[in-house]
């Protein structure tokens, strides 16, 4: 049985690539608005700002002056190294070349995974999650960079196993700023963990290659970008997984919602320090907050979860019970767009209906509340069972 599940997961990953670049079989599977007119566009962002800035423009290039693209919004640095490497190529290659480099990461992870714990009774379960999780296939096909937000996190979670800290941490933690600074988030929780080293020299660095950029004028378009996407939040289908997008969607006036989304998170501050949650329970919980009231969250993002659920069933006591293995395993199954696709229900062509799109959030949301619940009631448990242990 356990090599079945290795097989399954080993085949299906790799038809994710095939299919990306070849097939297009698993398209279907998607709605319009998270598989696009045109391939590829989230990759080419970001070659197309390093192109223009090194002819004398703007990091943000003008959507096509390297490939057909989204104007890019990642990080100056980022957008420098990564961008000027792959605008070195004709388009097309570079789409390609960054898909078979995106395959050769992620079976290292899966591979590093098994040789970390192969004598772990759970690991071909967990190789499963991680190599078999759904979305991925959505980030494979738009070419999307967050990948390496996912490699950071692995490294994270797998530090936050350890009790002493090394360089190889803050270096993780910087990395994931570099690629979407949905890290920030995390500071919370390393600083009720005390994990100094990581945040001082991941934030030193962030900081030393950020402000620069935003002082000579040529970053401040980053900057911008993530106050829009506080201060004016997208809302609603057919590209958006998120429940904030849910709340607004069904007309939840934004003070409310924003006031929900700050109280939440005070809550969580409160669940870490009061729960005595250990540090990598604690960044689920923060990463599941921004999948749940981040505006702009597309399916994709989700795949952020795989290195949780993969080394959270090998680590975390909370995750191996049957309950949290039927919940993660939800992710490495479609949402039932195919069915609404293929019987036209709450779909209209390859378009999903609103009621439809509403579903899928749900498909998605769900779980990952549930298994936050699952995880806070275990831990509570935990340390009641310890106390009346103590009393005795």
């Amino acid at each position: 049985m356990r090599y079945f599940l290795l097989a399954v997961a080993v085949v299906l990953h790799i038809f994710f690539y095939i299919s990306a670049l070849k097939t297009h079989t698993l398209d279907y599977f998607f709605s319009w608005g998270n598989v696009h007119d045109h391939q590829g566009i989230d990759f080419y962002q970001v070659p197309n700002g390093a192109r223009s800035y090194f002819r004398g423009g703007l990091l943000t290039g003008n959507g096509n002056d390297f490939g057909y693209g989204n104007y890019n919004v990642y990080h100056p640095f980022f957008t420098i190294v990564v961008g000027g490497f792959f605008q070195l190529f004709q388009p097309i290659f570079s789409f390609k070349l960054w898909i078979f480099l995106h395959e050769i990461i992620y079976f290292a992870l899966a591979g590093y995974l098994y040789l970390r714990f192969r004598t772990n009774k759970n690991i071909y379960f967990a190789l499963l999650l991680f190599l078999g999780f759904f979305p991925h296939y959505l980030e494979i096909w738009n070419g999307q960079y967050h990948v390496l937000l996912n490699v950071a996190v692995f490294f994270l979670l797998l530090a936050s196993l350890r009790k002493s800290e090394k360089i190889s941490d803050a270096l993780a933690y910087l990395l994931s700023l570099l690629v979407k600074p949905i890290a920030l988030l995390y500071a919370p929780a390393l600083i009720l963990k005390k994990r100094w080293k990581t945040l001082l020299i991941g934030a030193i660095g962030f900081a030393v290659v950020t402000i620069p950029f935003y002082l000579n004028g040529d970053g401040q378009y980053y900057i911008s970008n993530l106050l829009e996407r506080i201060k004016t939040p997208i809302s609603g289908p057919p590209g958006n997984f998120t429940l904030d997008s849910l709340l607004r969607f069904w007309n939840i006036p934004f003070y409310q919602s924003m006031s929900a989304k700050i109280s939440i998170a005070l809550l969580l501050l409160f669940i870490q320090w009061r729960c005595r949650l250990n540090l990598l329970q604690a960044l689920f919980l923060w990463t599941s907050y921004y999948l749940l009231f981040y505006d702009l969250v597309f399916e994709y993002h989700y795949t952020t979860l795989a290195p949780f659920l993969a080394i959270g069933v090998l680590t975390q006591k909370a995750l191996q019970s049957l309950f949290a293995k039927i919940l993660s395993l939800s992710y490495i199954f479609p949402t039932p767009f195919f069915l609404f696709h293929f019987f036209q229900f709450q779909a209209v062509g390859w378009r999903v209906t609103d009621f439809g799109w509403t579903i899928l959030v749900l498909f998605r949301i769900l779980p990952l509340i549930i298994l936050n619940f699952v995880i806070i009631f275990t831990q509570l448990s935990n340390n009641l069972f310890n106390e009346q242990n103590k009393i005795r």
